[in-house]
């Protein structure tokens, strides 16, 4: 089992849809409706901050991008730091559970390319994912904040390379933690290459391609040659949710 490490203490919201079921009274569609408005609200913000940043994403652009009044948007946030919040805490659910959405199987170093093409999966697809890790990154939570997605995903290669190097896996001398190291700067290379050059819908591929150079430099000969084998990357799922070896 992958040793996901905790988030800092946040309000760890459901995310839509995963909510309580709604009761049918008057009180319970008002309720209802709160909580449309307030998705409504986040998934605006979520786009804002993910296209400008924290720093350039305004107030007026969201307002304008979630079509709501300006009185509900300040009734559900009182703040941009505050919907930077609810944001952030959107994408460290979810952090936790693409590693467990993709950690199925034995092997170690197999889990941890899943897992890193999983992430990959994920900041391209889910837009409230990539604007929380923008405001993350920009320091909008502050610099306890700032280094949290790059500690957690630290975390999870270690422990993975770590049991890998156990299993006899890596080559020799190659160092668990440096290369979960150079695992979290390799990934934050090609999103940033990737976005710089409008080319989010390619960025599972190029971490794909980026991990299957990566793996004929420290992966065991004799595992390397079972992954070739099997279909190499080709064996990675495709999509968040459908976990490896054909479930979902």
């Amino acid at each position: 089992m992958v040793q996901v490490p905790e988030s800092p203490a946040s309000s760890r919201p459901a995310l839509p849809g995963r909510g309580s079921p709604v009761v049918r009274t008057r009180a319970g569609s008002r309720q209802a409706r709160a909580l449309a408005t307030r998705e409504t609200i986040l998934d605006a913000a979520a786009h804002e901050f993910a296209a400008e940043g924290y720093h350039a994403a305004s107030l007026s652009g969201i307002l304008a991008r979630s079509g709501v009044t300006k009185g509900a948007m300040y009734f559900h946030f009182a703040s941009k730091e505050a919907m930077a919040r609810a944001v952030a805490d959107v994408m460290k659910a979810r952090l936790p559970e693409v590693v467990g959405e993709w950690s199925a199987g034995d092997d170690p170093l197999t889990i941890a390319v899943h897992v890193a093409v999983g992430y990959a999966a994920l900041l391209r697809d889910e837009v409230a994912c990539r604007a929380g890790l923008r405001v993350v990154n920009d320091g909008a939570l502050g610099p306890d904040q700032a280094r949290w997605p790059a500690d957690f995903w630290e975390a999870v290669h270690v422990d993975l390379l770590g049991r890998a190097r156990d299993a006899g896996s890596l080559r020799p001398g190659i160092d668990p933690v440096e290369l979960a190291r150079l695992v979290v700067a390799l990934g934050t290379g090609v999103r940033a290459v990737c976005l710089a050059a409008g080319e989010l819908a390619a960025l599972r591929e190029r971490t794909a391609a980026s991990w299957t150079v990566l793996l004929h430099g420290v992966a065991e000969p004799s595992w390397l040659a079972r992954w070739d084998a099997a279909g190499g990357m080709a064996t990675v799922p495709g999509d968040p949710g459908q976990r490896p070896g054909g479930g979902t």
